[in-house]
């Protein structure tokens, strides 16, 4: 996985700042949570069950042009952005992947980019595969990730106080 990042230069000129893997990920192992992965993934093999989520970048409610990497601070991984901010992650879920039951204080634009994932709501389920779009609305919900994994990228927005 490549991440490029714009900015500007000392003359104001548009440049490329970052080229390469996102720098901070953390793989996912049944029964013993997450852990930060140490360099960048360079996308080895998932297996059955497990995942690797990698943090792209994040804004927070007032955003502005960043020079300085805002995933490079973050020492565990975290989906509650503060209200109106957000944050960018793609997730590598390996086959057969259980997220349980949860919700998350955001509303969630999110992209099947590869493979096949189960999104299950208390009252509903649908079934994604790469190029479908959801829109998961501050609801309760669970993902399954089909039989070859997948690979989701999602944008999370910070629900106002009232929606939390």
């Amino acid at each position: 996985m490549r991440r490029v990042t714009t900015g500007l230069d000392h003359d104001g000129r548009s440049v490329v700042t970052s080229d390469g893997p996102p720098p901070v990920a953390f793989h996912a192992v049944p029964q013993a949570g997450f852990a930060r992965i140490g360099a960048p993934w360079t996308g080895g093999e998932i297996a059955t069950g497990e995942a690797v989520v990698h943090e792209l970048w994040a804004l927070d409610e007032r955003p502005t042009r960043l020079t300085a990497d805002p995933t490079l601070g973050v020492g565990a991984p975290a989906y509650d952005p503060p209200p109106a901010a957000t944050k960018w992650i793609i997730t590598q879920m390996g086959p057969s992947l259980t997220a349980p039951m949860h919700a998350t204080p955001t509303v969630d634009y999110a992209v099947v980019v590869a493979g096949e994932v189960e999104l299950i709501l208390e009252a509903d389920r649908v079934v994604l595969g790469a190029g479908d779009t959801v829109l998961v609305n501050g609801v309760r919900h669970a993902w399954v990730a089909g039989p070859e994994g997948c690979v989701i990228a999602t944008v999370l927005v910070g629900l106002q106080a009232g929606d939390r």
